[in-house]
């Protein structure tokens, strides 16, 4: 306690508490807003990189298609990271907000302190040494992994970390461009059978395989 917080009323010092700890949930909340507007960001780069690898596989270019799916399957990695970390950190911040002693409060406090402090200076000092650091990053997301998985403990519809192989990425896109090819979308009554549409969708994929063929 500083010397001036003797010459406080009780008053004072209870208004001042609220204070912070109003202040401290805010700047957490702010911390989930801003990992949703990065994740949101992310998707559009995602979405952007699937369109090119369509377009690459369109003009024949199998190589180049499969590199923007890379773009695509990294950016869910990092997607699925971000949404772990904001949930745990979510589901911790709901508990120290329904905490309901002084003791809960102070220790949520001393959390959410701890979570939320940003130093840019420290952070300028150290970008120097980030890659010497990403060896600890993992173990740090290993961390974070074990907290996920014990607070998904008993919660129904466990939110699923399945990400597509570059190979199944790619298996939908010929899909998605052999429809082009022969010229017309391909509607969910028509996918659902027919010889016909077999038929078309074989004509189309070997136009796609000449196509790729002509790249080579």
């Amino acid at each position: 306690m500083a010397i001036g917080d003797l010459f406080k009323s009780k008053g004072e010092r209870e208004k001042e508490e609220r204070k912070k700890r109003r202040k401290a949930f805010r700047d957490a909340e702010n911390a989930v807003d801003a990992v949703k507007d990065r994740v949101n960001g992310m998707k559009g780069e995602r979405d952007k990189a699937w369109k090119e690898a369509r377009q690459y596989l369109k003009d024949g270019n199998k190589a180049a298609s499969q590199r923007s799916l890379q773009s695509v399957r990294a950016n869910e990695m990092m997607m699925l990271q971000l949404e772990k970390k904001r949930w745990v950190f979510e589901q911790l911040l709901t508990k120290l907000e329904m905490s309901k002693t002084d003791q809960e409060f102070a220790q949520a406090l001393s959390a959410i302190n701890t979570v939320v402090e940003i130093d840019p200076d420290a952070v300028a000092d150290v970008l120097d040494e980030v890659q010497d650091k990403l060896g600890e990053q993992v173990d740090i997301d290993k961390i974070w992994d074990k907290t996920y998985d014990k607070e998904m403990v008993g919660v129904e519809g466990k939110m699923t970390d399945s990400i597509p192989t570059v190979e199944d990425m790619m298996k939908d896109l010929e899909d998605e461009v052999v429809a082009d090819v022969r010229g017309g979308k391909i509607t969910e009554s028509e996918s659902s059978g027919g010889s016909k549409v077999t038929e078309e969708i074989g004509e189309g994929r070997e136009k796609l395989k000449k196509l790729l063929e002509e790249e080579k």
